[in-house]
């Protein structure tokens, strides 16, 4: 998800005017915790890597704006991922790209 967050900096550094910055943020999710030393319940991580991305139960990428989601992609390995866990993983990944869209605002403004 650099990809996303570079290519909207280049942009903007070039002088190409965009009407939102966009960030992106790659989430993954293990489901049986307990083989990791966990409780049992799914734990929901944020800004993977390539090692987390293999070896977990899900990974899901998600691009946008303030406003909301522009782009989704998402692999499972695992049925039985249910709702309120899909629903925390967006609010986290919403979190988390809001976090990088600060990021990228302050760091426009510095230049």
């Amino acid at each position: 998800m650099a990809s996303v967050c570079g290519g909207c900096l280049a942009l903007q550094d070039a002088g190409v005017p965009i009407k939102f910055p966009v960030a992106g943020i790659a989430m993954g999710l293990v489901l049986d915790t307990q083989e990791f030393g966990g409780d049992g319940s799914p734990l929901i991580l944020s800004d993977i890597t390539g090692a987390e991305d293999a070896s977990g139960d899900m990974d899901l990428k998600i691009a946008g704006n303030e406003s909301g989601i522009s782009a989704f992609q998402m692999d499972t390995k695992v049925v039985g991922i249910t709702l309120p866990v899909m629903e925390k993983a967006l609010l986290q990944a919403r979190e988390g790209r809001q976090h990088i869209l600060n990021s990228l605002s302050m760091d426009t403004k510095s230049t």
